[in-house]
C-alpha cells in the first residue's frame, strides 16, 4: 500500500526516481494505479450511477470492466506509440517499460471524482487529462532515452494513428465492450467504442430510467 501511495505521487510529480527505475515498479502497483482511476472516474459519474440504481455486483463489475478498459486504452496507446518510435528510429526500444509508463500515466485520473463537481468539471477534466499526456510524454523521453521534441513527435503520432484505428474497429470495439458486460451481468448496456476511447465507465441504461439517462 504504501509502495502504491508512492509510486502515485511519484507519477503525479514526475520524479525522476521512479521512471529511472521503472523495471522495479511491480505490475501490481501499476495496476493498482489504474484500478483507483476507474474508481474516481466512476465516482465522478455517481449522479448517473444513483439514476440507474447501479449497486451490489453490477457496481463491481462496471468497476473492473472500467478499469480494464482504461488499461486496455493507454496500454494500446502505448504499444502504438512504440511501434511508430521503433520504425522511425530502427532500433529496438523497451516496450514493457512503456506500458508500465502507460498505467503511470493514469495516476492523475485517480482525482477524476473532481468532475462531479457543477460548473468546474469539465474544466478539470481537460485539466487531468493534460496532466496524463504530460506524464506519458515525459515516460517515453525518459524511457527511449530521447530529446523532449523527438518524444512530443511520437506520442502525437501514437495518438493519430490510435484516432485512425478507432474508425477502423468501431464496430467491432462497441460490440465487445457491450458483450463483456452483459456475460459479466446477465444484463445489455449501451457503449461505444467513442465511451471506451474516452476512457468513460460502464453504466448500463436500465430500461426504467426516465428519458434515457445518458452519459
Amino acid at each position: 500500500m504504501l509502495d502504491l501511495a508512492w509510486t502515485l505521487r511519484a507519477a503525479l510529480g514526475l520524479d525522476p526516481r521512479l521512471f529511472d527505475r521503472l523495471g522495479s515498479v511491480s505490475p501490481w502497483t501499476a495496476f493498482g494505479v489504474a484500478l483507483l482511476a476507474g474508481l474516481s472516474t466512476m465516482l465522478g459519474h455517481v449522479a448517473i450511477l444513483a439514476l440507474n440504481r447501479i449497486r451490489g455486483f453490477r457496481l463491481v463489475t462496471s468497476l473492473l470492466l472500467s478499469t480494464g478498459a482504461l488499461t486496455f486504452l493507454y496500454a494500446t496507446q502505448a504499444a502504438v506509440t512504440w511501434a511508430v518510435a521503433t520504425m522511425a528510429l530502427r532500433r529496438q526500444l523497451p516496450l514493457g517499460d512503456l506500458l508500465v509508463v502507460a498505467m503511470l500515466a493514469l495516476a492523475p485520473l485517480v482525482l477524476n471524482v473532481l468532475t462531479a463537481l457543477p460548473h468546474l468539471g469539465l474544466g478539470l477534466g481537460r485539466i487531468l487529462e493534460a496532466w496524463s499526456y504530460l506524464i506519458f510524454w515525459y515516460g517515453v523521453a525518459r524511457v527511449f532515452d530521447l530529446v523532449w521534441g523527438w518524444a512530443l513527435g511520437f506520442t502525437i503520432a501514437g495518438w493519430l494513428v490510435m484516432q485512425l484505428l478507432s474508425r477502423l474497429v468501431h464496430r467491432p470495439l462497441s460490440w465487445a465492450m457491450s458483450r463483456a458486460w452483459t456475460l459479466g451481468t446477465g444484463r445489455p448496456t449501451m457503449v461505444t467504442s467513442r465511451d471506451v476511447l474516452a476512457g468513460m465507465p460502464f453504466i448500463p441504461i436500465e430500461p426504467h430510467s426516465s428519458g434515457g439517462a445518458s452519459r
